[in-house]
C-alpha cells in the first residue's frame, strides 16, 4: 500500500514538474534590438578571414588575398 502511495505521489510530481518546465511562455521581440537584414546578399565569407565579400570581388577587402 505505502509502494502504491510513493508512486503515486511521485508520479504526480513527475507530471507537476513537466508542466511547470514547459509553461505558457510567450516572449515579445523589441523591435529596436532587431539588427535589419544586410542587403548584399548571402554571398560566402573570405575562406582565410571570414571577412563579407561580394561575388565580383577578385580580393579579400579584409586580408587582401585574391580568389580563385
Amino acid at each position: 500500500m505505502l509502494e502504491a502511495l510513493v508512486a503515486v505521489t511521485a508520479t504526480t510530481g513527475l507530471f507537476a514538474l513537466a508542466k511547470g518546465i514547459r509553461g505558457n511562455h510567450q516572449y515579445r521581440v523589441d523591435p529596436r534590438l532587431v539588427v535589419p537584414r544586410d542587403e548584399r546578399g548571402d554571398d560566402l565569407p573570405c575562406p582565410w578571414c571570414y571577412g563579407p565579400t561580394y561575388e565580383e570581388d577578385t580580393r579579400c577587402s579584409g586580408c587582401g588575398r585574391s580568389f580563385g
